[in-house]
């Protein structure tokens, strides 16, 4: 993490006295505490008995939980809260059960923390409340299915998350563990440094008839990091999916950039959780609105890549007719050879080549995130003559949680003008050079639910925008003007 919180002599100086005034009660309890320039509170314990776990309180409220590590030292680690840094903390230590108080201090004003361009922690913080996650490892050893990945800690508290299964299922959850590429990554979220998670489901401890194959996360503390209320989201974005059948992973394209122009971090190992995870979420949605697995429904997975999320739907939908479009030539040759269903190379520009009224859905994952303005309103108008009268469209954009996502590297100019414009399409996407006739065509693209609803409804209803419903992507619930 990069950041500029006090690191002159006399804010350094105000912090050790602050550190002094409570040192008699740290030695009576073997504990050592420091405050580094990044607002992370760092404490050692030197004697015997260390717990397993700290609380942390802030001006005398919990602010988080989190867990003594036994690496060599014994030692815990807690970044304090972002709000109210330009006033005094006072900082206190507790056993986890909150009965035994280990140690305290008052933390002098702190400087706000930044990244490397200067952008402030706070300013993405306002945009951005929901914690984000990624589930996309998964690992079997014929007996113990594991799933692996980061959650950022709710509200900064690493102990407010849980994970909840269904009656039956027989598994462990290992959070928080240190993750060193979200601490970097997420700079602006407090503890994000403590995100790394494992899912342990013991498959022949479960109960007979019980779901091992989802579960969903939860925050005890309601996330309240925003100023202004708590933040929880919709229970399909905080939905994990895991493939029940092994050949769901079967038959995917041996050329990786493939895979990373769908999703720039894909691999073998992640492809197919997240493919079957984000078909489930979209199943859901539809269900919602109606559309579900039976005969003479058609869908159009707009944007389908390789098939990463179409192949499931094809599966898993056999009475419905599956269809798949793309501008990469390349993945829509894959998909056609490999995969059932219908697939058509889309113009960049529409029409395609479907008749009116053709489909009962059309879903599209992470292509709007790459068309500017125009060119969104163009295929939106398409989208509407492709549905029949009652078909509904899942459409997903990169909002709050998409320019967060990118903050670290984002300057308070690029920020200000995405705060102020609620759309940002003015840097070239480089994933489709060479695969598409126009170089300019591909876009980073950034908005604003209320730029989106205002913009969108122009060309169809909105029915409903759901944030953060499929990674960092927001989506919205579309229907043709009535």
């Amino acid at each position: 993490m990069v950041a500029s919180a006090a690191t002159n002599p006399s804010f350094r100086a105000a912090q050790d006295l602050a550190l002094q005034q409570d040192l008699a009660l740290q030695q009576d309890l073997a504990l050592q505490l420091s405050l580094d320039p990044a607002d992370m509170l760092c404490g050692q314990f030197t004697g015997e008995g260390a717990p397993a776990q700290v609380a942390i309180r802030c001006n005398g409220r919990h602010w988080a939980t989190v867990p003594v590590a036994t690496d060599g030292a014994t030692r815990f680690t807690c970044q304090l809260p972002p709000y109210g840094a330009e006033d005094e903390t006072r900082v206190e230590i507790y056993d986890a059960g909150g009965t035994r108080l280990l140690g305290q201090f008052t933390a002098a004003p702190r400087q706000p923390i930044v990244n490397s361009h200067g952008l402030t922690a706070r300013e993405v913080l306002v945009s951005h409340p929901l914690p984000f996650y990624a589930a996309p490892w998964m690992r079997f050893d014929g007996a113990r299915l594991v799933i692996t990945g980061e959650h950022l800690p709710p509200a900064g508290d690493p102990g407010a998350l849980r994970v909840v299964f269904g009656p039956g299922v027989a598994y462990e959850f290992q959070y928080p563990l240190p993750s060193v590429a979200f601490g970097n990554h997420f700079w602006y979220w407090p503890n994000a440094h403590l995100s790394t998670f494992n899912v342990i489901i013991d498959l022949p401890a479960c109960a007979p008839g019980s779901n091992p194959f989802q579960f969903h996360f939860e925050y005890d503390n309601g996330n309240p990091l925003a100023p202004d209320a708590n933040q929880v989201g919709d229970a399909l974005g905080r939905l994990v999916s895991i493939p029940s059948r092994l050949d769901a992973g079967i038959g995917l394209p041996r050329d990786g950039s493939q895979l990373t122009r769908v999703q720039t971090w894909s691999v073998d190992r992640s492809v197919t959780l997240t493919g079957f995870s984000a078909y489930k979420a979209i199943e859901a949605l539809l269900a919602r609105y109606g559309v579900t697995n039976r005969r003479e429904v058609s869908i159009l997975d707009w944007g389908c890549g390789h098939g990463r999320v179409t192949r499931h739907f094809i599966q898993q939908w056999p009475e419905a007719q599956v269809c798949g479009t793309d501008i990469d030539a390349e993945n829509i040759t894959w998909c056609q050879r490999n995969l059932a269903g219908t697939f058509a190379t889309a113009p960049l520009l529409p029409p395609t080549g479907f008749p009116d009224e053709t489909f009962d859905a059309i879903f599209g994952i992470s292509v709007m995130t790459h068309l500017s303005a125009e060119v969104q309103a163009a295929w939106l108008d398409e989208i509407a003559r492709l549905l029949k009268p009652d078909g509904v469209g899942l459409i997903t954009f990169g909002g709050h949680n998409a320019a967060a996502w990118s903050s670290v590297f984002r300057t308070p100019e690029w920020w200000q003008h995405w705060v102020t414009a609620e759309f940002e399409d003015r840097h070239h996407d480089p994933s489709l050079d060479g695969k598409i006739a126009d170089s300019t065509y591909y876009r980073h693209t950034v908005q604003t639910i209320e730029y989106t609803r205002a913009f969108w409804s122009r060309h169809m209803d909105v029915v409903e925008i759901i944030p953060d419903f499929i990674g960092n992507l927001d989506v919205a619930v579309l229907r043709r003007h009535r």
